[in-house]
Order: structure tokens, then C-alpha cells, then sequence
């Protein structure tokens, strides 16, 4: 018999347009859909805008000033099992969460739609599906390696950086001291606030400047200058040349990808150099990348023979970019130009390579050749395929777990954008419609399974997984349907390697390949 540890009693659940003071030791969640309101905690002060949410730990008493709009207020006690016999005892835990707060700009539709649900019915299952989607959004901050606060600071900087930004200004919306967000700013990636706002300014103005046709004076105001000579001035100080030098894509011959580099064959241009970790090139395309320079994990701090081809841009992930350090160590072998990866969809972001290095024109040659490539399979897929066939994308991950991913990761675009199949209704409504991954125990594997099953493996030992009852039980395993792909060819799906991914894919769909597990 599994006894619950913890559980929850839901006081209240309300929208209100209303000033209130939450007393004793209640926790809560308070989310504003459309508006501002202020919510003071122990002396410290959060601004809730649009799509923003809190949550609260049970403290003494928290207020909450209405600004203007409304909020949605969740109240609620935490308990947890303190007696076990035949009646069971739970005591109050006000010190359940491990995290004091949990603060998310940019609430997901899951977690929208959550809400609704408990509003309707206010059960503690519906309650705990709502803690489960913000738990959700949390990790993803975990991930990262940053506490969310800071997270939230560095990602409003970025949002907001052409309006006039000041430190106080930006440590009153979240609540700090201005000193103590300074001192932040420096232990977490060793920027003062006036010099990551400078950097910000300027890594966006790079994007503008390659990317579209604006003139620098436009690009200025753009990015949170008054005119041209104030940026030309300070990214001739930062970046070592001048906007309009920069900007002319007959200079680049000679780029270095430590991410993208699938998406830059597609422009049909080869890198000089690239990072060989295989989230960047995985196996299958290093047939592409023959001629280039493989560059190690600490490229940076050894000693690289450009010979004659120093490079002239390094295309980087913005996921490690706001580290200074790094930035420096980069920035002393050519300009950098840093995009947020796995946010765009595949072509878009195919398309935005190509006017970052001129090659429009070639990048919208090689979409055209893979769309037709696309159409060929599914028009070869719907002479074998029933119509109701699911279809799903699949990763075996450490303690017994599986990822199953958005469509931008592990080759799942073209299964789920470009061929359009039927997938599982649970990663329909769970993984898809909120465009985010999963991480599910394998005992719920069943709940998600597909008629046919990509699953990805990390290396051979994983295989043996696959011998125990959860996945034997499964349809698509008795019908010979598993097909194993390996994380080495499908840990990177941009460009190029998404049209090679196409081809093992579709082996397996038309029964050309079988998964060794069957052998």
C-alpha cells in the first residue's frame, strides 16, 4: 500500500482585483494574467506585470497591492505524515518547498491551463496537476545552472534592453537592493550591470547588422541608443571595427561554429572550424565537415594553427554566452554573434543563418530541396501507413526515466512538423500543444507509447532496458516497431542533419531497417 507522505488542503481560489494581506502561515500562488501588482514578502518586494507568477512559501503575512488589472490567488496549506497506524496523522508543513519563492516571467500555457482547471474544480488533484506544470518550469531553470531569480533579472535586461535602463530602476522591479543585484551581476557571470546592459545592446545590434537591411542609424534606436555615432563609437570600442565594416558579408570567408553548424551547410557553406562535441555535429555530419578544423571542449585555451584562414566570425549558443570570461577568451579571435538555440523553428532558423552570412538565397535553395524531399516520403509513407498510426520520439535517460521531447530536438521535427504523423494524445497535449519536453518514470511509459517508437540510446549498454516487462509489455515492441536510433547522429537536429536524419527515419517507417534488439 503506498501511503502519501505529503499532501495539500486548498483554503481558497480566487480572482481579485483587490488589495490583501494573506496572514499566519499560509502558502500561495498568485498569478496576473493582465496587469501589475505589487507583492511585499519579508521586506522584499516582487513586481507581478502580464503573464507573471509567484510562488510563495507560507511566510508571517504577505501583502499584495493591485497597481491595476487583476490576479489569480491561490491559498494553501502544506502537511506532511507524521503517524502511521490505523489512522494516519498529518501535521502542518510550512516549509515544504525547498525554494523560499519561485518566480516565472512568461507562464507557460500548461500552467494557464492548470489554473483554469482548478478554478472549475477546486480538488487536490487538480491543485497538484498545476504544482507538477510550475515544477516543470522550474527545472528548466535548474538546468541551466542559475538560481531563477537571476535568471528572470538577466532575461528581462535582454527583453527590455533598448529602453532606458537603469540598475536601480531594474532592482526595484525585482525587489533588490541595487548594490546587491550589482554584486550579483558579478558572481554569477562577471559583468557589472552598465556593462552587460552595453553588451546586450551590442549583441543584438551584431544580429541587426548582419541580418537585415536597417541603417545603422535605425539599428541604434533599435537597441537603446539615441543615434548612430553613439553605437558606432562604442561597438568600434567592444567589437574592433566599425558597424559598417561589420556588416559587409563579403569579408566572412572564414566562420567558426561552436553551434549551428548544421543549420550554416545548409546555406551550402562549409566551416573552417568547428566544436566537435556532438550536440554540434553529430556522426552523421562529418562527412560535411572533412576539410574543417574539429576544435576540442578548451579550444579557447590551447593553441589553434589558423595558418592562413584566421577566422573572421564564430557562431555561438547564447546558452553559454553571458559568461564574461568566456566572452573575452572569444572575443580576442574574431567577432561573435551568439543565438538563442532551440528557440526557432528549424527552417526559420536555417533562414536566419543565411542572412547572418549572406546566403539567403542558397538557404532558401536548400529548404526547397528538403521540403520536396519531405513530400516524396510522406506521399511514399501513405501507401503503407494507416491513417490512425502513432508515432512518437523517445530518449532512455539515467534512473529509469525517458525524455520525450519538443519537435525541435532529436530529429523529432521531421516526425512530428515536416511528415505530419499521428502522435500519442498524452505527448499531444503534454509535450506538443505547449511546445515543451517531458521526463516521464518508465512504469508510465504505457500511458505514451506510440504504434511505432524512436528511441534513442546514449550506447549499447542502455539496450538491456528494453528486456524488462514495461517495455516487452508494449504493442509496438511485439510488433517489431522499436526502432533504436543512436544519440551520437541524432543529438543535434539543424539543417543539413535533419535531412540525414530524414533517410534513417524512413528506412525504419518503410520496414528497410530493423533495430538490433530484433537480430
Amino acid at each position: 500500500m503506498n501511503i502519501q507522505q505529503h499532501t495539500y488542503a486548498v483554503d481558497d481560489v480566487e480572482v481579485s482585483g483587490e488589495n490583501k494581506v494573506i496572514e499566519h502561515d499560509t502558502a500561495s500562488i498568485i498569478y496576473v494574467a493582465e496587469g501589475e501588482v505589487e507583492v511585499i514578502v519579508d521586506r522584499r518586494t516582487f513586481s507581478l506585470v502580464s503573464d507573471s507568477l509567484l510562488v510563495i512559501q507560507a511566510r508571517t503575512q504577505t501583502h499584495i497591492n493591485v497597481l491595476h488589472g487583476e490576479y489569480i490567488i491561490v491559498c494553501f496549506q502544506n502537511y506532511h505524515l507524521v503517524k502511521q497506524g490505523s489512522q494516519l496523522v498529518y501535521e502542518v508543513d510550512p516549509l515544504r518547498f525547498i525554494h523560499e519563492f519561485i518566480y516565472y516571467q512568461g507562464v507557460t500555457q500548461s500552467v494557464v491551463d492548470a489554473f483554469a482547471v482548478l478554478q472549475e474544480s477546486n480538488t487536490i488533484y487538480n491543485f497538484q496537476t498545476l504544482l507538477l506544470q510550475i515544477n516543470k518550469v522550474y527545472e528548466g531553470y535548474e538546468r541551466n545552472g542559475k538560481q531563477p531569480a537571476f535568471e528572470e533579472v538577466l532575461q528581462y535586461i535582454k527583453k527590455y534592453a533598448h529602453h532606458p535602463l537603469t540598475r536601480e530602476l531594474v532592482a526595484k522591479r525585482f525587489g533588490y537592493n541595487a548594490n546587491y543585484l550589482s554584486d550579483s551581476f558579478k558572481k554569477e557571470v562577471g559583468w557589472g550591470f552598465n556593462e552587460l546592459l552595453t553588451h546586450i545592446r551590442l549583441e543584438k545590434a551584431k544580429l541587426l547588422l548582419l541580418g537585415s537591411t536597417l541603417t545603422i542609424q535605425e539599428v541604434a534606436k533599435k537597441v537603446g541608443y539615441q543615434d548612430s555615432l553613439y553605437l558606432s563609437r562604442k561597438f568600434s570600442q567592444r567589437i574592433g571595427m566599425a558597424p559598417s565594416k561589420f556588416r559587409d558579408h563579403t569579408r566572412l570567408k572564414n566562420i567558426v561554429t561552436l553551434q549551428f553548424t548544421g543549420s550554416l551547410l545548409a546555406t551550402g557553406m562549409e566551416p573552417n572550424a568547428y566544436l566537435s562535441a556532438y550536440y554540434n555535429v553529430p556522426e552523421l555530419l562529418q562527412p560535411y565537415v572533412e576539410s574543417a578544423i574539429p576544435l576540442s571542449n578548451n579550444w579557447v585555451r590551447e593553441e589553434i594553427e589558423w595558418d592562413d584562414k584566421k577566422p573572421d566570425l564564430i557562431i555561438a549558443s547564447a546558452y553559454e554566452y553571458p559568461n564574461k570570461s568566456y566572452i573575452r577568451h572569444l572575443e580576442k579571435i574574431a567577432p561573435v554573434v551568439a543565438l538563442e538555440w532551440n528557440k526557432y523553428d528549424r527552417l526559420e532558423e536555417v533562414r536566419m543563418i543565411g542572412d547572418l552570412v549572406g546566403r539567403r538565397e542558397q538557404a532558401e535553395l536548400w529548404i526547397d530541396r528538403y521540403t520536396q524531399k519531405v513530400k516524396e516520403a510522406k506521399y511514399r509513407l501513405k501507401s503503407i501507413m494507416q491513417p490512425n498510426t502513432t508515432v512518437g520520439v523517445y530518449e532512455l535517460r539515467n534512473h529509469g526515466r525517458v525524455g520525450i521531447w519538443r519537435p525541435s530536438s532529436r530529429g523529432a521535427y521531421n516526425i512530428y512538423k515536416m511528415l505530419e504523423l499521428k502522435t500519442n494524445i498524452y505527448i499531444e497535449k503534454e509535450v506538443l500543444e505547449p511546445n515543451q519536453g517531458i521526463m516521464i518514470e518508465e512504469s508510465e511509459l504505457p500511458f505514451y507509447a506510440a504504434d511505432e517508437m524512436f528511441v534513442i540510446v546514449h550506447n549499447k549498454e542502455q539496450e538491456p532496458r528494453l528486456s524488462n516487462q514495461v517495455w516487452q509489455s508494449l504493442p509496438a515492441m511485439k510488433r517489431e516497431k522499436i526502432h533504436m536510433l543512436r544519440l551520437e547522429d541524432f543529438w543535434a537536429s539543424e539543417g543539413v542533419a535533419l535531412e540525414e536524419q530524414l533517410m534513417i527515419q524512413m528506412d525504419y517507417l518503410l520496414g528497410k531497417k530493423k533495430s538490433d534488439i530484433y537480430l
